[in-house]
């Protein structure tokens, strides 16, 4: 559960500028998101340096085409290699409230990290640090409370025998932990 409007993240991180594209300053993106297709649809797209939550600029988009494992958008006055080298590295952001709808049962990982997991019994275990992807199945990272005679974290694996309730307005996660789980 969010402990203030702050521990909410602002912005989150859907592509980002790999390299100049031929010498007109496309720029070539690598989507960090499961819709690419929203690329299609944005006016403009908001420019982070890696370590910041503070925009270098808005950019409008004038075009976008999928090419091989990426996309190539074209910046609105950004129409040289130069000015496109500039921009590698970059990130590309939305705010919390742009995010493409999730169907139900689907999450954000930055809905999941914080929320406080506990058995069906009740039994708190500890707080989600960190969700790993691992291709089969995620699994989330859990820390167990101060105080907790395990102290070692927990490895949740995100399927239906053990996750049995995701309740991020609530701030819970409630599991069935398997045989050897927690020992």
């Amino acid at each position: 559960m969010w402990k203030s409007k702050k521990d909410k993240p602002k912005w989150i991180v859907v592509g980002e500028v790999v390299a100049s594209w031929g010498n007109r300053g496309e720029v070539k993106i690598i989507a960090h998101t499961e819709f690419p297709e929203r690329f299609q649809q944005m006016e403009a797209v908001r420019l982070f340096p890696r370590d910041s939550d503070e925009p270098v600029g808005s950019f409008p988009l004038e075009s976008c085409r999928g090419h091989k494992d990426g996309l190539l958008l074209k910046l609105k006055d950004v129409d040289s290699i130069d000015q496109a080298e500039k921009l590698r590295g970059m990130l590309i952001k939305v705010s919390v409230d742009e995010l493409m709808p999730l169907p139900p049962g689907r999450y954000y990982i930055f809905q999941i990290i914080g929320l406080e997991c506990r058995t069906e019994s009740g039994t708190p275990l500890g707080v989600v640090t960190d969700v790993l992807q691992t291709g089969a199945n995620d699994v989330y990272v859990v820390k167990p409370y101060k105080g907790v005679t395990r102290q070692k974290e927990i490895l949740i694996p995100v399927i239906p025998q053990v996750v049995k309730d995701i309740r991020p307005e609530e701030g819970v996660l409630v599991i069935e932990p398997m045989d050897g789980m927690l020992e």
